[in-house]
């Protein structure tokens, strides 16, 4: 199907939706990720983006490429990196395994990102767009494992070492963090390409 379609079919789920969020990763995927020509990446970026965005609004998170131009970074400020996340959700008395069973609700269907805390959202939409975005929706089932075994832990201890561990162990962690380490702002873009251009 075109990207219009496509998009048309992700804006019709659930606003915020862990089903919207991954429908628009895939189209990310495959529309930007893997498209050779940069002329029809760039505008199906720019599309996925603002339809993207516009379902993160009241979150106050935003989409943006990366330093790679196929990247999908998400912002509140800086980017932040998984173990930031992870520090921030397992920082409650219960060493997070709440915040576990919220993402998993929230996964199910049975709660909006607006009723997340702000770390939770960052978190969901890094693992639901930008890591499918990025090619990785096979670790998807790797991911509720970790979350169901965080929430039923019962112990803060034992729920704040599997955070941890998530952090610096699921796949995707992997790149995520030198992709984040490396920032892009149209500025830097601007120096770059005036660099290039002084060298012609």
């Amino acid at each position: 199907m075109p990207l219009t379609t496509d998009l048309a079919e992700a804006l019709k789920l659930p606003s915020g939706s862990a089903n919207q969020l991954a429908f628009l990763g895939r189209l990310w995927h495959a529309y930007v990720w893997l498209e050779a020509d940069t002329t029809t990446a760039t505008s199906a970026r720019s599309r996925i983006c603002d339809a993207i965005n516009g379902q993160l609004t009241n979150a106050k998170i935003k989409i943006t490429r990366g330093f790679q131009a196929y990247d999908p970074v998400v912002r509140r400020g800086r980017p932040k990196r998984y173990i930031a996340l992870a520090e921030t959700l397992s920082s409650p008395t219960d060493g997070g395994h709440g915040q576990a069973a919220a993402v998993i609700e929230w996964i199910k269907g049975n709660r909006t990102l607006s009723t997340l805390d702000e770390a939770a959202q960052e978190f969901v939409v890094i693992t639901h767009f930008a890591e499918l975005g990025r090619g990785y929706s096979s670790e998807l089932d790797a991911l509720y494992k970790r979350l169901a075994e965080i929430a039923g832990t019962g112990s803060a201890v034992k729920s704040r070492a599997l955070w941890g561990d998530l952090a610096t162990k699921w796949s995707p962690v992997l790149t995520y963090k030198e992709d984040t380490g490396t920032d892009w702002t149209p500025e830097k873009e601007k120096v770059d390409s005036d660099s290039e251009m002084s060298t012609d």
